[in-house]
């Protein structure tokens, strides 16, 4: 099989996870068993567990009902690009723009940066009612 890490940020990695008791943590979560860098080897361990999952069902073994098996992709890049988001958040929550500080190419997929340029700061009207609206946005509500 061909395993490698899971942190292993230069490469494109499947990684497979298993729902269930953690008794390190005290939780149910996903816990990480495995990455491959081979969909199909990937796969063959996914049914292996959810097999597994069943037969222990099926012996009358007390199961979790929410138990199973799961996988995703890590492309290159994946745990950069992540940690720059959380980065990208935090600023915003302090009210630092992060255009001068994070390149574009550098965000995950889900997040995008916008704004308004130094000329239409200073402008009244529209602009600047949406630029108030979205920093009281950013201040209160908005968060979660």
């Amino acid at each position: 099989m061909a395993r490698v890490d899971v942190g292993d940020d230069g490469i494109r990695r499947f990684v497979v996870r298993h729902y269930r008791y953690d008794p390190t943590r005290s939780e149910r979560r996903h816990v990480i068993v495995d990455a491959f860098d081979n969909e199909a080897e990937f796969l063959a361990l996914l049914e292996s567990i959810q097999a597994d999952i069943q037969r222990r069902s099926a012996a009358g073994e007390p199961v979790d009902r929410n138990e199973h098996a799961s996988g995703t992709v890590y492309e290159p890049g994946h745990h950069r690009r992540a940690a720059t988001g959380h980065l990208v958040r935090r600023m915003m929550e302090h009210g630092v723009d992060p255009r001068s500080w994070v390149d574009a190419q550098d965000l995950p997929s889900n997040i995008t940066i916008f704004g308004i340029d130094e000329k239409a700061r200073s402008r009244p009207g529209p602009v600047g009612r949406a630029r108030r609206l979205v920093r009281r946005w950013l201040r209160g509500a908005g968060r979660p």
